[in-house]
């Protein structure tokens, strides 16, 4: 299957089943007159974005400027993709009679978010094997998935967005900089960041095990 004709069948599949998610939300809001969960549409923009900024730099050959800032710029924005996941938060305000249909809801947003981020990442790891070896785009690869897992970490413990590397850059270096400088005392950072990592690299892996059998 020629890549192009691959990533129309994608993009095509993708929008299904995100309009699958947009109905279920709008479902509930008609059901619950409440518009509490719309931020789900926010979060799952902001894990299409790695995918866009690598389907930007697939088009044409780049130089190793533009490629490398691209990178970087994808890099910061990844971890939005599986980021929703850790929305199953906000379970604990759901009703007892809405709950299982909030699972649902959220499950989907997740999902949907998962699928472009790992879409997004095989991309880049084609584009970094371009330009590096296949081993160091291998370790390089997993890297990056911890690195996702510890942004997860300062969005949804520490609150930090992606706009704030650009608004308030001295604030988060300064946390990040605590984080590593003192691992020991802050050892609850680690075990998010090796957990969430961990689960990532392993299911990454897994699609791309199925992929390859078929």
């Amino acid at each position: 299957m020629n890549t192009t004709y691959r990533q129309m069948s994608f993009i095509k599949s993708f929008t299904m089943a995100v309009t699958f998610s947009g109905a279920l939300l709008l479902t509930r809001i008609i059901k619950t007159d409440s518009l509490f969960f719309l931020f789900l549409v926010w979060n799952l923009f902001l894990a299409g974005i790695p995918y866009l900024i690598t389907t930007l730099l697939s088009i044409r050959k780049v130089n190793n400027v533009i490629f490398w800032s691209g990178f970087i710029i994808w890099l910061v924005f990844l971890p939005n993709s599986p980021y929703i996941i850790t929305d199953l938060q906000h379970l604990r305000l759901s009703t007892l009679h809405s709950v299982w249909f909030d699972v649902l809801l959220i499950l989907s947003f997740a999902i949907n978010g998962l699928i472009i981020g790992f879409a997004s990442l095989q991309m880049m790891q084609q584009l970094l094997s371009e330009r590096l070896t296949q081993k160091t785009t291998k370790y390089g690869v997993h890297i990056i998935l911890l690195l996702c897992g510890f942004g997860i970490y300062l969005g949804r413990v520490l609150r930090w967005n992606s706009w704030d590397i650009l608004q308030n850059p001295i604030g988060i270096l300064s946390d990040i900089l605590k984080r590593i400088l003192f691992p020991i005392q802050h050892i609850d950072t680690w075990i998010f960041t090796i957990g969430f990592g961990s689960f990532l690299i392993i299911t990454y892996h897994l699609i791309a095990y199925y992929q390859d059998k078929n």
